[in-house]
């Protein structure tokens, strides 16, 4: 058995999930493989070609090659994303295509930083408006993600140097 600290690592197919749950799960595999630091969990999320595109604010990322460059920023340090208010716009529980909008706020500090008192992060709210597909076996891959920032405090260098 595990010491009570470690953390299981999540797997990327569960099972029992009703159409829509499996949709909402790509999102949740995204967050989470972000605050985890488990970039495969995070990439299962993702359709890794070139039509996937993020954009976020004035951030464009278009094909996987500029949203893998921009990860390995994030990967970089810790983060933690609460997501809530997920609505999941599935028009038949047998369609390839689907569509997710959620509230977030994402909180980003430097590793070194973490555990520092005084506040040295960045956070943002934001809602998120994502295009999904389905493919091999089922799993739902975000293709386009849509990131539009309410409010920041902090220094967004933490997350964007």
């Amino acid at each position: 058995m595990a010491p009570p600290t470690a953390i299981m690592a999540p797997t990327t197919f569960l099972t029992g999930l009703s159409a829509r749950e499996a949709v909402a799960d790509a999102l949740q595999r995204c967050v989470l493989g972000m605050d985890s630091n488990n970039r495969p969990l995070f990439e299962s999320a993702c359709l890794k070609g070139e039509d996937m595109v993020v954009i976020a604010g004035s951030i464009s990322l278009n094909g996987w090659a500029a949203i893998d460059a921009m990860m390995d920023r994030v990967f970089a340090i810790v983060t933690t994303h609460t997501v809530s208010n997920i609505r999941v716009e599935l028009k038949s529980e047998d369609a390839d295509t689907a569509q997710i909008t959620a509230h977030a706020i994402s909180y980003h500090v430097r590793e070194e930083d973490a555990l520092k008192q005084e506040d040295t992060s960045y956070t943002a709210s934001s809602l998120y408006d994502i295009e999904l597909v389905k493919v091999e076996w089922g799993l739902w891959k975000m293709k386009t993600w849509l990131i539009k920032v309410l409010w920041t405090v902090g220094d967004a260098a933490v997350l964007h140097g």
